[in-house]
């Protein structure tokens, strides 16, 4: 089946719009020029990039709707947690160590974020989660954030993929 990539442009375009960001915005936030941006609206690529995986998260995407839009299929959107399934956990913010709460607590944007299985014995895979929250600092320029987007991006895959052997 061929990939749609003026389809998947244009559904990342209707969600920006649909939350009321700019094309500027949203281009600052990932660290690219407002055209790299129009390029992915408009089609113009040919693979999925860390700028287009920003891109969707940035607009609420799960990770898997950008194969799926590309495949003809809708995004689904990342669920926001339910005040149901917030009484769910049993530790609370102030029950992590010192060092974790100030960094959680320091000024800078949280880019992204995942919850990571790892495996325990015998293929138990959902045995303990890491839970890991990545932040930029209230100094850090777009080019930097990006560049540190980049740098996840490689590491939660070597971490995923170490996991899985």
């Amino acid at each position: 089946m061929d990939r749609d990539w003026a389809r998947l442009g244009a559904a990342l375009k209707a969600a920006r719009e649909d939350l009321g960001l700019e094309q500027q915005q949203v281009a600052e936030q990932i660290g690219v020029k407002r055209g790299a941006l129009r390029n992915i609206e408009i089609g113009d690529f040919s693979r999925v990039t860390p700028t287009v995986r920003t891109y969707a998260r940035i607009v609420g995407w799960t990770e898997a709707s950008i194969d799926t839009v590309l495949s003809g299929g809708d995004p689904t959107k990342v669920a926001a947690p339910s005040e149901e399934s917030a009484t769910v956990v049993t530790g609370t913010p102030e029950e992590l160590p010192l060092r974790i709460q100030a960094a959680l607590a320091a000024d800078g944007p949280v880019l992204d974020t995942a919850v990571i299985s790892l495996f325990g014995a015998e293929g138990a895979d959902d045995d303990v989660q890491m839970v890991v929250v990545v932040k930029g600092r209230s100094t850090a320029t777009p080019e930097q954030i990006h560049k540190a987007l980049l740098q996840w991006e490689r590491t939660e895959a070597q971490i995923r993929r170490s996991g899985s052997q």
